[in-house]
């Protein structure tokens, strides 16, 4: 593992020492191997020299600018986003609208299993935790492929299409961290490619309780899920199933009390949770009083790139220079030009544009981000430009509600899986909605709800200001009934394993949400 370490990291860190010079190289990578693809004929690569040149030819684009390109993809032309040939069509979640769909190449892929190597190896590596590779992983995956096609193409999530692809021999031998196959993995692969949620859950704890399962990996609301759903909701069905070896039974009953398994006797020796796709902000303390003291490895990902990886403990997110060309403009100033990633500055509000060989070019990812430091570039503070809440103009970033609210939640000795925003603008009150899917709810909730009043007011001077002049109300809390949020996300017609939940509501959206009351 030292060894593959010293091959396979040591290089990428060697980038960082330069992030400027590096920034460069991956760009020209990008043009170069794009340059005879549709899309690099029509925005003139060949001719481009420089960054300025680059910026200056190159527009600004997202899924609409993208969508006549990939709509000749979809028609079976091939070299049109990028100049290998499309292997499949992914579908992403639809976070912030409607699902969207773009093609996928094998170069993307080599990516991807790539900087799971390097995730993988730096966790080892720097923790120590060999012992992980000698029990199972338990990994929370979409199903790869969905039950739709496009032209001559199947259809699947990123991470379900990118488990079927062959590993090379330095990611068999971090069997754990992949989603795949091999007798490293739970549950096995015909649950894994299931569709009903509902019996994908059950079957994957069947397949947990009985293993030695030291590594979880996932989407991090649907990790916790998981979890929450095995300690909570299955012993008795644990106990009655036929399928279900004695030997493991027994070991459920030593381990349980009252119907509740304690998972940290379950899996003594569970040593991690690698995770990504949402903050951890609100899930790390579930995180440590379901599993005990365990190491959280997180990721910045998204189906159109990897933006950073956890390469260091406590150290947060490093951007990945030498695949994705990155871009920052300033989210306070509407005029605001393009900077690169070695003239960012700390806690500065920035929107994240990426180009790839992926057939992403200038793309808007739709992101907020922060820096915590510079020297590497660390990310911080990560939302999405479309959670941005501003109903009079108070422009609160859904990660301030999740600081608030998980602030909130320790002082009154509970938890929250998820939550969203509903605006309310009648002419009788402004206000924020919160919709809470709690762990369980607070005994007080009208407290609850005063102290997270009091505590945006702290966050923002913004609210704080909104609030004093009575143009913004108080909040009101609605309750969500455990699993609220993911039957939102059935109701959508999307995998709830792939799906994540939009931190910004429509009331269209709200009246799909299960809940239990109005707080006051």
């Amino acid at each position: 593992m030292k060894a593959s370490y010293d091959r396979i990291c040591k290089p990428f860190l060697k980038h960082l020492e330069d992030s400027a010079a590096a920034q460069e190289t991956c760009l020209q990578r990008v043009l170069k191997r794009c340059k005879n693809t549709a899309y690099g004929k029509q925005h003139q690569f060949a001719d481009i020299k420089s960054i300025k040149d680059f910026q200056q030819t190159v527009p600004i684009s997202n899924f609409d600018h993208l969508q006549p390109y990939i709509l000749r993809c979809m028609r079976g032309e091939q070299n049109v986003l990028f100049p290998e040939k499309i292997l499949i069509f992914i579908a992403t979640s639809g976070t912030s609208g409607t699902a969207k769909y773009f093609p996928l190449g094998v170069q993307r892929v080599e990516e991807v299993i790539y900087e799971r190597i390097l995730a993988g190896l730096s966790f080892l590596v720097h923790t120590g935790l060999y012992d992980v590779m000698d029990g199972a992983g338990l990994s929370i995956s979409a199903a790869s492929r969905l039950k739709q096609t496009i032209g001559d193409y199947e259809v699947a999530h990123f991470s379900g299409a990118i488990s079927t692809f062959p590993l090379p021999r330095q990611l068999k031998m971090l069997q754990s961290f992949q989603m795949g196959e091999g007798a490293g993995v739970v549950p096995p692969r015909e649950v894994i490619e299931l569709t009903d949620w509902e019996k994908k859950m059950y079957l994957t704890a069947r397949h947990a309780v009985a293993a030695d399962i030291r590594t979880i990996g996932g989407v991090t609301s649907k990790v916790v899920g998981q979890l929450f759903m095995t300690r909570n909701e299955y012993l008795d069905r644990l106990l009655k199933d036929p399928e279900l070896d004695k030997t493991t039974k027994t070991k459920l009953q030593k381990v349980s009390f009252e119907g509740v398994i304690d998972l940290q006797e379950l899996w003594p020796n569970i040593r991690a949770v690698i995770t990504g796709g949402v903050s951890i902000t609100p899930y790390r303390r579930i995180i440590h009083d379901l599993l005990g003291d365990v190491v959280i490895w997180e990721s910045y990902a998204a189906n159109e790139a990897t933006m950073g990886l956890q390469i260091f403990p406590d150290k947060g997110l490093i951007p990945v220079i030498n695949h994705t060309f990155f871009e920052f403009i300033r989210d306070d100033d509407e005029d605001a030009e393009p900077i690169l990633l070695c003239d960012v500055k700390r806690d500065t509000l920035y929107r994240v544009l990426v180009t790839n060989t992926a057939g992403f070019y200038r793309f808007n990812l739709g992101d907020l981000v922060t820096f915590t430091d510079l020297d590497p570039p660390v990310f911080g503070e990560i939302s999405r430009e479309s959670a941005l809440v501003d109903i009079v103009q108070e422009r609160m970033s859904e990660e301030i509600f999740l600081r608030v609210l998980d602030r909130t939640c320790e002082q009154f000795r509970t938890n929250f899986m998820d939550f969203a925003i509903l605006p309310e603008m009648t002419s009788a009150v402004v206000r924020h909605i919160l919709f809470i899917e709690f762990t369980y709810p607070p005994e007080d909730l009208a407290k609850f709800t005063e102290v997270v009043d009091q505590r945006l007011k702290a966050a923002s001077f913004a609210y704080y200001t909104k609030r004093k002049q009575r143009a913004l109300s108080s909040p009101v809390i609605v309750l969500v009934q455990p699993g609220g949020f993911d039957a939102m996300i059935r109701k959508l017609g999307r995998d709830p394993v792939q799906g994540k939940v939009s931190h910004l509501l429509t009331p269209e959206l709200s009246r799909l949400i299960p809940r239990l009351k109005l707080g006051a």
